[in-house]
């Protein structure tokens, strides 16, 4: 018999476990189901090597004859048990390892398949009828062998039917070769049929063995080479696979808030020496709980590790070890660090059944679940109402400027020189017919994270337009509605074509409007700012710095912008009982009143405040001009601002 085919397939098979390890594909259940594969025909293919060797130049005795026995009993229980493994395997690597536990018509297909070919081989002992070794040392096959093949077809055409099944959730080339392992096998099986002598079976299956392995390489290339992780696109088509074939799958999210800090503190080459420890701690966290699955780097400093186990204490243990791993300080080389981590658990698709949902989720979870010390479960949240707005908040927005949920609420300014108010103003607020009114921190940020904000933006412009142009506003005692803008709509490109036609199509004189912007968004992009802001001063259009004195406050810019009034924070309002405190607000004022600056100071909520601001007086050197807070009115719906206006024109609302 010629052996060289069964000696390639030895060298085949140990190159494909040796590139393997090499690559430390060691843990998981799809690489020890197929290290069992590939171990199983090593083992057929040494017996089958065996019984040839002594076929071929044993001497025709009876222990000989024995070994030889032996050697083609070991062949066809290894041979016939290929099959059974490679069967739990194609279940393992598409991610369907639970329909292959809890599948009663699969697994009673797997037994039988089993069942059979061990019986018909035991049964040979006693009676031969699938083969018999003669005086000779010769191998003679028997009618019964039929079994095995007839068998092994059949098991094959069911594997096919499996993987044809499911070819929806694999990529076209994977489902390719494996579906090409069957027919190579095949080849193999009818050439050995035709050409006894010739042992190319084994080979054959070695080669397609080969093949399957590019597979595991590709896979194991697309880690993250900075991390140690898989990728995150692995992890979109795992979950995607998972969702579409009800798959339950565990998820623990770990995300490190201060991912960008980290970035600026460490530098690239030390973060990613960073990232790489982590991967590695987390993977250890796993082994210690026996917790299989597969850890994924998701980008910005957020990990996902993916189980498929039903034992929601074992990722909850590895949850809390990660979280105590972070209750202490860190060292990477000579820096010292503290991970802000957040942790949450959900399952799917129990908790969410939408990739769509999940992948925005895990992208934002941290803000949409509240800042906890221990590990976040998902369904603990599911039911908070705030937790609901801020998982719907992009269908939110959208339902909203589609169906007019959003209104305008105005806030009256008020004048210390004239003694009542003479602007007001504006706030945006949204009426869901879900959940009925959100505050504006809950969609505002949402919106300017998606882009709605600009739609928000030309919404109030639009509105406070159509306001003003139906009501008399010299008779409502107003001068000006002041819009708040935000970073995005200052730098927009169209921004000055825009306010013009509004001006045009309701025939306002700019005067009428006063835009507040913020110090963030001037320093956004300057130019772009500067520009669009130059533009609008030079049509009559007024400007007003908001939430001066948050941060760092540059004062350059409050010299440099036209703009005419600075709006104190309420910041300042806070801190007036201390003497210290008021120093700096009186030194402020003075500041700014000599710049040419006109002063409102927010967030007045007591007389005493109120008061002591008045005393200061609102001349041209060191007192404000404006207060605007609860303590003289909350904002309010439209009608209503209207009503309480003409009430003060009547006399019948004073200070």
């Amino acid at each position: 018999m010629v052996l060289y085919y069964d000696i390639c397939a030895c060298i085949i098979l140990i190159l494909i476990i040796g590139t393997c390890l090499l690559k430390k594909m060691l843990h998981g259940r799809t690489n020890i189901l197929f290290y069992l594969t590939i171990g199983i025909i090593i083992f057929s293919t040494v017996s089958d090597l065996g019984g040839a060797y002594i076929s071929d130049y044993g001497e025709h005795d009876k222990f000989n004859i024995g070994m030889e026995y032996m050697w083609q009993y070991l062949y066809f229980l290894a041979h016939n048990l290929i099959l059974a493994a490679y069967l739990p395997f194609i279940y393992s690597n598409i991610g369907l390892w639970h329909e292959f536990r809890k599948n009663r018509a699969v697994k009673t297909t797997w037994i039988s398949y089993i069942l059979l070919n061990l019986v018909a081989l035991v049964s040979n002992m006693f009676y031969p009828t699938i083969f018999y070794i003669s005086d000779e040392l010769e191998y003679v096959r028997c009618p019964g062998l039929i079994i095995f093949y007839v068998s092994g077809l059949l098991f094959m055409l069911f594997q096919i039917v499996i993987l044809l099944k499911y070819r929806k959730i694999m990529k076209k080339d994977k489902l390719i070769i494996m579906l090409a392992v069957y027919p190579i096998t095949l080849f193999g099986i009818v050439i050995q049929v035709f050409l006894p002598n010739q042992l190319i079976e084994m080979f054959m299956v070695s080669v397609s063995m080969l093949l399957f392995s590019l597979i595991i390489r590709r896979n194991e290339e697309m880690l993250d080479p900075l991390t140690g992780a898989r990728k995150a696109d692995l992890a979109h088509e795992y979950v995607k696979n998972a969702l579409t074939t009800r798959t339950p799958i565990y998820i623990l999210f770990i995300k490190m808030v201060n991912f960008k800090n980290l970035r600026l503190y460490l530098g690239e080459e030390l973060l990613n020496q960073f990232l790489r420890s982590q991967s590695a701690k987390f993977g250890s966290f796993a082994r210690y709980n026996s917790l299989e699955g597969s850890l994924y780097y998701l980008e910005d400093g957020l990990y996902g590790f993916m189980s498929e186990t039903d034992d929601y204490e074992k990722v909850k243990k590895m949850g809390v070890q990660v979280k105590n791993h972070y209750a202490d300080t860190l060292q990477v080389d000579s820096f010292t660090l503290m991970i802000d981590a957040r942790l949450c658990i959900l399952k799917c698709p129990d908790d969410i059944d939408n990739f769509n949902t999940l992948y925005t989720f895990g992208s934002t979870y941290q803000m949409i679940l509240p800042e906890v010390k221990d590990v976040m479960n998902y369904p603990d949240y599911v039911d908070d109402r705030d937790f609901k707005i801020k998982s719907d908040i992009d269908d939110i927005i959208d339902r909203a400027l589609s169906q007019g949920c959003f209104e305008m609420f105005y806030q009256p300014i008020y004048s210390i020189r004239e003694n009542r108010f003479i602007a007001a103003e504006a706030f945006i607020r949204l009426r869901d017919e879900t959940y009925g009114m959100i505050a504006p921190p809950m969609f505002i940020s949402a919106a300017e994270i998606s882009g709605a904000i600009h739609a928000i933006g030309d919404f109030v412009l639009e509105d406070v337009c159509r306001f003003i142009s139906e009501n008399d506003f010299e008779a409502l005692g107003l001068e000006c509605i002041e819009v708040n803008m935000s970073t995005s709509q200052c730098i927009e490109i169209n921004l000055v074509d825009k306010i013009e036609r509004l001006l045009e199509k309701y025939s306002l004189d700019p005067a009428l409007i006063n835009f507040e912007i913020t110090e963030s968004a001037v320093d956004f992009d300057p130019d772009v700012v500067d520009q669009n802001i130059s533009r609008l001063h030079e049509m009559g259009i007024h400007f007003a710095l908001d939430d001066y004195g948050t941060g760092y406050s540059n004062v350059k810019r409050v010299t440099t912008l036209p703009v005419d009034i600075v709006k104190l924070d309420k910041t300042f309002v806070d801190g007036v009982d201390d003497p210290q405190m008021w120093i700096m607000v009186q030194d402020t004022i003075k500041m700014l009143k000599q710049m040419g600056k006109k002063v409102l100071v927010e967030g007045v909520e007591e007389e005493k405040v109120v008061m002591k601001f008045m005393d200061l007086g609102a001349d041209y050197i060191q007192g404000c001009e404006y207060l605007q807070g609860y303590y003289f009115c909350r904002p309010l719906p439209e009608k209503d601002f209207v009503e309480y206006m003409q009430k003060q024109v009547q006399g019948s609302i004073t200070f």
